[in-house]
């Protein structure tokens, strides 16, 4: 049997499935409570508002979501990176890798030049995936409402995509 992990655009029903995907990751890894899953259906309606300029990506494992990663069109040259996820039997494969250039190679192909996301100080695997992508830490507040045991920050990274031409040497 081909256990493959492959990744695929959305189609209706993800966005759902997505929540729920990313509710019980952390709140299995992060114990974090139902105010994310609340934070997620709030923000999940994005895609809708902008379908040309915005993309969600499902990486699936024999039929099995395992990983997700959205775009979302913040302005002419602007986007959001959103709900980066990875279960936790997929994590240390390279999917986050993969998930991160796919969003990538959207925001380059629309010519978005400016990229941001949210994440928190906790998720230390992902800042780190991050910054090996260029992303940087622009802003950090402490922010507990989805985990009131604990000190957590909030951050902002941000990266600056270089526009493509043909020809460009790297």
């Amino acid at each position: 049997m081909n256990h493959e992990i492959k990744l695929r655009t959305y189609e209706p029903g993800d966005p759902s499935k997505v929540c729920y995907f990313q509710y019980k990751l952390y709140e299995r890894q992060y114990q974090f409570n139902g105010y994310y899953e609340q934070e997620m259906l709030s923000g999940m309606a994005e895609l809708y508002d902008d379908l040309e300029g915005s993309q969600m990506w499902i990486a699936e494992l024999d039929g099995k979501m395992v990983g997700d990663i959205a775009v979302v069109r913040r302005g002419k040259d602007r986007a959001q990176l959103r709900w980066l996820g990875v279960d936790m039997d997929a994590q240390g494969q390279g999917l986050g890798n993969r998930l991160l250039e796919a969003a990538l190679s959207f925001c380059r192909e629309k010519g978005y030049i400016h990229l941001f996301l949210g994440t928190l100080d906790i998720l230390k695997p992902a800042r780190h995936l991050y910054a090996k992508f260029g992303f940087h830490r622009t802003k950090s507040e402490f922010y507990n409402e989805w985990d009131t045991n604990r000190e957590i920050y909030q951050e902002i990274w941000e990266c600056e995509l270089k526009p493509q031409t043909h020809g460009q040497r790297a």
